[in-house]
């Protein structure tokens, strides 16, 4: 059974419709935490929704882009109406160039554009918009969602990598600006971590690349084929999600302005 460490306190996960964001949304709730679902399709908000409510959660849910201000600023609105918010995960975002496959020069300038706008700009609006409420409360974290590749010089997706360093510069700006508040800023950067739809990919690539046909087999080849580290595996939604609670419970409030990877020691592989 789970301390309920975060009771009384309100979470909103932008991007909790699935994968990542949602598997943190489940675990800040069994914290016992009241939680806001984001997400764009409303039949996957409202399955997370139910779910959550299944298993006791106190639960409220928010649709919308936040990819320009504008709808960003609609969206924190919305989820302000049902409550003050004292956690701030900033995890919704918009993918690479190419699916992922996009080389330096195959990354227009137009995907670098629409990567930042997804991926900065909604959780710069976000913590604008949620923040100045914690910091009059005394209280509040603000938990970005950036990426282990923000510290790889890699050639590959150059959008995704620029909008993911603006993420992990901006968290430790905004420590030092939130100093002495009591609310902290913190990053999570996920390795490569296997979601739903990224199960798919990996299982038609394994069709391809003679990867094996049980996950087990087709997972250990594709962790030292894609992008090995030093724990031979993928991420899991839950390896991030614990990151998450761990940052945003209580008794994280002397970590602050961090970047924590979470990436099975890619960085040292």
């Amino acid at each position: 059974m789970m301390a309920a460490t975060l009771l009384g306190k309100r979470a909103l996960v932008t991007g909790s419709s699935s994968g990542i964001g949602a598997e943190s949304a489940r675990w800040l709730a069994r914290a016992g935490a009241s939680v806001i679902v984001h997400g764009r399709d409303p039949d996957k908000i409202d399955a997370v929704v139910a779910e959550l409510r299944n298993g006791g959660a106190d639960v409220a849910s928010v649709c919308g882009a936040l990819d320009a201000p504008d709808d960003a600023r609609a969206v924190a609105a919305q989820a302000l109406e049902t409550g003050p918010i004292d956690i701030l995960v900033n995890n919704a975002g918009g993918a690479a160039a190419g699916n992922g496959s996009a080389q330096w020069f195959e990354a227009m300038p137009e995907d670098w554009d629409k990567g930042y706008r997804a991926n900065v700009l909604s959780a710069v609006t976000m913590t604008h918009a949620i923040t100045p409420g914690m910091i009059e409360r005394g209280w509040g974290r603000v938990i970005q969602t950036a990426s282990a590749i923000a510290d790889n010089p890699i050639s590959t997706i150059p959008d995704y990598k620029a909008a993911k360093s603006a993420i992990v510069s901006l968290t430790v700006s905004l420590a030092v600006a939130l100093r002495g508040t009591g609310v902290t800023s913190n990053a999570v950067s996920p390795g490569f971590t296997v979601t739903e739809g990224l199960r798919a990919w990996i299982e038609g690539e394994a069709a391809k690349n003679g990867w094996g046909s049980e996950w087990p087999e087709i997972e250990r080849n594709a962790a030292a084929a894609i992008w090995p580290a030093l724990v031979p595996r993928l991420g899991r939604t839950e390896d991030i999600a614990r990151a998450v609670l761990f940052l945003a419970e209580p008794g994280a409030d002397f970590i602050t302005g961090q970047h924590l990877r979470v990436d099975g020691g890619l960085a040292i592989a």
